[in-house]
């Protein structure tokens, strides 16, 4: 599975990785992606999509944001594109390259898709996906019904327990080959959480070193606790290196100079970046 830096982001000079990610989405993909089975065809695919979400999967890299109700799906489309978050209201218009809105209640009711600011990556879109488990979005139908299988790579957000959502998306991603991670966001919060306990016991701050055990040790409990969710509600093994835990907006932050010495660090918000893009072109390149 694959990511991406966000190159819009401040004015420092790119990592040959980034350079070699800048290349990938200046110019079109070589090949749609393949179709998940013999029933669906390229063809059927491609009509789904167009029809049910107007996507251009031939000509475009399209990556689909999708989980419950307050997992962070608009903010965290928003950080890796570093513009600004913003609350939904009646003053909002949509622009493709602009804000996606968030707020307290789920706040995207239909597919929307979102572009790099200044055509930074002309041929990369990120799909901010509604909510489902609804009597508009059912939980049971909702892969068919977004047509998920059409988009280059899933990532599933995560910020508490799994919703049957959740559950039936990761179910059909694998029943359909499909390439899906996990991403556990606000683990900046369950990180603070941490370090104030751990502070309290101690009766002292933490060293750095003791601080970056912490971390290790939150990653790696997240990770377990989600696997184990996920075994629990009867799907496939998930491996561990298919699951991120990210803080999208220290990750905004670090790249715009803001990030205080205070804040929790992104985590592994760039590496889930890289991994999704990796796997998005070589899905491409071997259709």
């Amino acid at each position: 599975m694959a990511f991406l830096i966000p190159l819009a982001l401040a004015g420092a000079a790119l990592s040959v990785t980034a350079a070699k990610v800048y290349a990938h989405f200046n110019k079109p993909p070589p090949n749609p992606p393949p179709p998940p089975s013999p029933e669906v065809t390229e063809e059927i695919m491609i009509r789904s999509a167009q029809e049910k979400l107007g996507m251009d999967i031939v000509n475009h890299y399209n990556i689909a944001i999708c989980g419950g109700s307050g997992s962070g799906k608009s903010s965290f489309i928003n950080c890796i594109r570093g513009v600004a978050d913003v609350e939904l209201s009646s003053a909002f218009i949509y622009i493709d390259t602009g804000s996606a809105p968030s707020g307290i209640n789920e706040t995207t009711q239909a597919p929307a898709c979102y572009r790099w600011p200044n055509n930074e990556l002309p041929y990369l879109s990120l799909w901010d996906l509604p909510g489902g488990g609804t009597q508009k979005h059912p939980a049971e139908t909702y892969f068919e019904d977004k047509t998920l299988y059409a988009f280059d790579c899933l990532l599933l957000l995560k910020a508490g327990r799994f919703t049957s959502l959740d559950v039936q998306i990761f179910k059909k991603a694998v029943e359909y080959k499909m390439p899906i991670a996990v991403v556990m966001t606000k683990a900046d919060q369950d990180i603070n959480n941490r370090t104030k306990t751990k502070a309290r016991e101690l009766g002292r701050k933490l060293t750095k070193d003791e601080y970056k055990s912490l971390i290790e040790e939150t990653i790696r409990m997240l990770k377990n606790n989600a696997k184990e969710e996920l075994i629990s509600a009867g799907c496939a093994e998930p491996t561990l290196n298919a699951m991120f835990v990210v803080s999208a907006i220290s990750y905004r932050d670090e790249k715009m100079n803001l990030l205080d010495d205070n804040d929790c660090p992104s985590l592994e918000t760039e590496k889930v970046f890289l991994t999704c893009c990796n796997i998005t072109v070589y899905r491409r390149n071997t259709a």
